[in-house]
């Protein structure tokens, strides 16, 4: 029987390795997706609030300028 200088425990090593370095990619995938959407939420508000604060410097201009004629 030939000796198999130890590749055995060292193809164990190798393999529980690369199990943990796919289980970590795969977390950091979802944290990268989740990281996403909570951009695109902000994204959203900092919208929503622009467009709302731009009609209120209009609303307030449209009023000034009517009320002072």
């Amino acid at each position: 029987m030939a000796p198999d200088n130890g590749w055995n425990e060292y193809q164990r090593h190798v393999l529980a390795e690369l199990k943990r370095l796919d289980s970590t990619l795969n977390q950091v995938q979802d944290d990268v997706a989740e990281i996403r959407l909570h951009v695109e939420v902000l994204r959203q508000k900092a919208v929503t609030w622009g467009a709302l604060g731009g009609f209120i410097v209009w609303l307030t201009t449209v009023l000034g300028t009517t009320l002072m004629q």
